[in-house]
């Protein structure tokens, strides 16, 4: 606008210097005022849209500022972000590795016990292997035995059974049996490596023999039954529940008389007795008189079955006396019992018992004995050596003279 005025200014002097021009110029300057109009509303227009233009970039700067503090917010919350991601994976990380490391040491743990385990296991295996191949080597030597190796193994048991028996119970006649038997097995066996044993055996079964042993299976029987007569003995002293026969035999009572005569029979026994009667006795002590009788039988069988010759002798001396004192001794039956317990104590039990033991331990080594056999078999017999001949007696001395002078060359 300043620069319009001037002009403005400056065409009015013109206008006054000069009279009036003609309407061409006139129309001129108009038109240049109308350019000079548009020109200033072009300014203006460009003016207020230049504001306009600046008002809106002003605005989208404080709005972009916004955003972008905005921006910058978002920006350091996803750097907090971050850094706590971080931090979790510094804390993960450092779990994973505390995890690695103890799956590594739980790996070596288990792989030390796997080897200890297979290790253990292995030595089994061998321990198992090395029973099972010696019980098939058991197995074919039993399967490569010969009848002759069986009746040495059965000669070998009867012969521990009757040294057993021998030392245990002391029966004789079983032991000699044993031993016989065991002689017949030998013999049967062919084996020629038990030629010593047989030898053994003869002079342990002729040992056996000789001795003047009690038979105490028989000794140990007869107890047997006298524990069995003793049950039925009847007792001297009188006592209720008890029934014995009458000695003799009265004429039958007939009608209701003879029927209570039965009855009182029943109940009442007459007997004779040379001791006086101090009492009666209850049921209760009758049968505690005959188990102690029982048990002193028993007493004296145990004392046979050990060998013990004392307490044999002092246990039926007991059972005699006992059997005198309170039991009847005029029925035959105790009397029969009394005589078999005097007999009893005529046999002695301390009878020293041979040796047998020798027969046994020469089977035991076997297979030393075949050695020798063996050896013995495959040695050269020796040759046989003439006998000396016997000297002759010397010749007188003419002989010799005679004898000098019939040789050629011999001096007269």
């Amino acid at each position: 606008m300043s620069a319009t005025e001037p002009s403005a200014g400056t065409a009015e002097p013109e206008a006054v210097a000069k009279p009036a021009a003609p309407d061409g110029p006139t129309r001129k300057t108009r038109s240049m005022a109308w350019v000079g109009y548009i020109i200033l509303l072009a300014v203006l227009v460009i003016a207020a849209g230049g504001w306009y233009l600046l008002k809106e970039l002003r605005s989208r700067q404080e709005g972009l500022g916004g955003q972008l503090s905005n921006k910058d917010q978002q920006l350091q919350n996803v750097v907090q972000q971050l850094s706590a991601l971080q931090a979790e994976m510094a804390a993960l990380h450092s779990q994973i590795t505390t995890a690695q490391t103890q799956v590594v040491t739980e790996d070596s743990k288990v792989e030390r016990e796997l080897g200890e385990q297979a290790t253990r296991l292995n030595d089994r295996i061998d321990l198992t292997r090395n029973e099972i191949g010696g019980a098939v080597q058991a197995i074919q030597r039993q399967l490569n035995r010969s009848r002759g190796d069986l009746m040495v193994a059965d000669a070998e048991y009867l012969l521990s059974i009757a040294n057993q028996k021998l030392h245990l119970v002391g029966d004789v006649k079983a032991v000699l049996a044993a031993l016989e038997a065991a002689d017949q097995r030998l013999h049967d066996s062919g084996d020629p490596a038990v030629f010593k044993v047989r030898e053994a055996l003869a002079e342990e079964i002729g040992l056996l023999k000789k001795m003047d042993a009690p038979d105490v299976v028989g000794l140990s029987a007869q107890l047997l039954a006298l524990e069995n007569k003793a049950k039925k003995l009847p007792l001297f002293l009188p006592h209720a529940g008890t029934i014995k026969e009458h000695a003799g035999n009265a004429p039958e009572a007939t009608g209701e008389h003879g029927s209570a005569l039965e009855d009182i029979k029943g109940l009442v026994t007459v007997r004779h007795a040379n001791r006086p009667i101090e009492e009666i006795l209850e049921p209760a002590q009758a049968e505690a008189l005959r188990q102690i009788l029982l048990l002193k039988l028993e007493t004296t069988r145990a004392a046979l079955l050990r060998g013990d010759e004392t307490l044999y002798k002092t246990s039926l001396a007991s059972a005699s006396d006992w059997l005198k004192e309170h039991f009847d001794t005029g029925v035959p039956a105790t009397q029969e019992v009394a005589d078999e317990l005097n007999g009893l104590a005529a046999h002695d039990l301390s009878v020293p018992l041979p040796d047998i033991s020798q027969s046994l331990t020469l089977l035991r080594n076997i297979e030393r004995l075949r050695l020798e056999a063996e050896e013995n078999l495959g040695k050269p017999k020796p040759p046989a050596t003439p006998e000396p001949k016997p000297a002759e007696p010397p010749k007188p001395a003419a002989d010799e003279s005679e004898e000098d002078a019939d040789e050629p060359g011999a001096q007269p």
